[in-house]
């Protein structure tokens, strides 16, 4: 148990709506936790009455320190002149025009007095209509540096260490309007803990031209969090394309240092179906796409096939191509097993289990998922999945309040809860209909458990991922079609649900990634 922390609140100030600003003040003034200071930076606002609230406040309570800038030096420079006023153990980042719950302060102390490693708290929040009611509850994931690649989700409430803002540097120029993404990724570089406090405790008031009320109010905000974005990735020895996409996420794909062999294994009674309105082989549909679009340049493609007194159970064409081939399976149903099998075959470094219900239209598919296995401490990796008229099949799995798919049946427009369906991700697993797996992890857990011979398996691996200390990524730049169950009955069987609950029901209602 440490003791109790004192907190520096750090404000930039420029022209803010002055009934925002007074709100602001009254929840600082009404923390139930006493020990703060308010480090406030005037950023020569033009505003009259802004200085005059300001000093006002300053003369009603010692705590609250008040400087006026000259020149208007834009929000990086009046941060870092806020920041450089703070004598407290911890830096508290609040904007001019939004507030604290009352308990903020007070509720972040009780975390820090549990932990001393703890150098970066965020909390959840909402935002502030102007009509005065609050909306949009984010409800966050718990720490993922991946994510917090496309968005600075873990921004408001943020409290920060004060030494390690100085050791890092504090505030940069040249990020104005993602000065706190930039710093955010720099301290979580060199944090030796990052708590999350489950408790709506900033409330982000959505005014006219504020990024709370428009993504695209602040065009150069966007430039700056790419530009962030990209330096943290460098300076993590990592290579990768950095861009916004059009709906204001950052993307960030890593560039292959080499390219490892990967296996596709595909288990296939050779089943034919309607797709599109024409009949097809499944896998004969799902080979010629892969070999038609994919381009990856070393892969191969093993084919386990149903096969009966030394034929197989139907006469599906196999294209013919070096890079495929076909291992016979004799025996019962066993969709593990059938993988497994396929698995030990081959002697690639990446291993990609693939349904023969997939449909390949992404050339860069397996490209971007191997690539995403390089995130550090990544064993799995699994892409976006569509149904055949384009709505979500899978955007991952969640475990809360049971195990599903994230997204099923919603728009491939939807972006989902703040922005989940458009950023890459720790996820608590994803479907074994698409997922890249690194080899030596494969191995080392023992494959696909053939107890589940057609459900839950994928649940199953997961969660033996998660156990082990690894993470599984979800990104949606890799999307393939799954045209979901046309080859199996997709009913759940008791057995095999109770054996999951057996397992893992200590993980069921506990979701750390999604909070849908």
């Amino acid at each position: 148990m440490t003791t109790a922390p004192r907190f520096s609140i750090v404000t930039p100030v420029f022209n803010p709506p002055i009934p925002a600003l007074k709100a602001c003040i009254r929840s600082v003034k009404a923390q139930t936790f006493d020990d703060w200071e308010w480090c406030i930076v005037n950023d020569a606002s033009t505003v009259p009455a802004v200085r005059r609230i300001l000093e006002r406040a300053a003369r009603s309570d010692r705590r609250i320190r008040v400087a006026h800038r000259r020149s208007n030096g834009g929000i990086v420079a009046a941060s870092r002149d806020a920041a450089d006023l703070a004598t407290g153990d911890f830096i508290a980042l609040l904007d001019h025009d939004d507030e604290l719950h009352p308990s903020a302060l007070e509720l972040v102390a009780k975390h820090l007095e549990k932990d001393d490693t703890i150098d970066y708290v965020y909390t959840d929040e909402d935002k502030i209509a102007p009509d005065g009611r609050h909306y949009d509850v984010f409800r966050k994931p718990d720490f993922d540096p991946i994510r917090l690649l496309g968005q600075n989700y873990c921004s408001h409430l943020s409290v920060i260490r004060r030494s390690l803002v100085d050791e890092i540097g504090g505030f940069r120029d040249g990020y104005d309007g993602a000065q706190d993404h930039d710093l955010v990724l720099r301290v979580t570089e060199r944090a030796r803990t990052v708590a999350h406090v489950k408790s709506v405790l900033y409330h982000w008031r959505a005014v006219p031209g504020s990024t709370a009320s428009l993504q695209h109010a602040k065009p150069y905000a966007l430039d700056a969090s790419v530009r962030a974005v990209a330096d943290h990735v460098r300076r993590r020895g990592v290579e990768a394309e950095t861009w916004m996409s059009d709906d204001g996420y950052v993307q960030v794909r890593p560039v292959l240092a080499r390219t490892p062999k990967v296996s596709i294994v595909i288990p296939t009674r050779g089943d034919g179906a309607s797709i599109w309105g024409r009949p097809v082989r499944l896998v004969t549909f799902a080979i010629e796409s892969i070999l038609a679009r994919t381009d990856y340049p070393d892969y191969e493609v093993v084919v386990v096939y149903d096969y009966r007194d030394g034929r197989p159970v139907n006469d599906a064409p196999i294209p013919e191509d070096p890079r495929v081939r076909t291992i016979p399976y004799d025996a019962p149903f066993n969709f593990s097993d059938k993988c497994n099998v396929g698995v030990r075959s081959s002697d690639a470094e990446v291993v990609v289990l693939l349904n023969d219900d997939v449909w390949v239209d992404d050339p860069a598919w397996l490209s971007t998922m191997v690539a995403m296995l390089q995130h550090p401490g990544t064993a799995m990796v699994g892409p976006l999945l569509l149904v055949e008229d384009g709505r979500i099949q899978s955007a991952g799995h969640t475990n809360a309040p049971t195990p599903h798919n994230l997204g099923s049946g919603r728009s491939s427009s939807d972006t989902g809860y703040f922005g989940e369906f458009r950023i890459t991700r720790r996820v608590s697993g994803v479907t074994a209909a698409c997922a890249a797996i690194d080899r030596r992890v494969y191995d080392e857990l023992g494959g696909l458990s053939v107890l589940f011979p057609a459900c839950f398996n994928d649940l199953d691996f997961g969660y033996k991922i998660l156990e082990s200390g690894r993470h599984i990524v979800w990104t949606p730049l890799a999307r393939l079609y799954h045209f979901e169950s046309l080859t199996r009955d997709p009913a759940v069987q008791p057995h095999e649900m109770a054996m999951l609950e057996r397992r893992w029901r200590r993980y069921f209602g506990d979701e750390p990634y999604s909070t849908a």
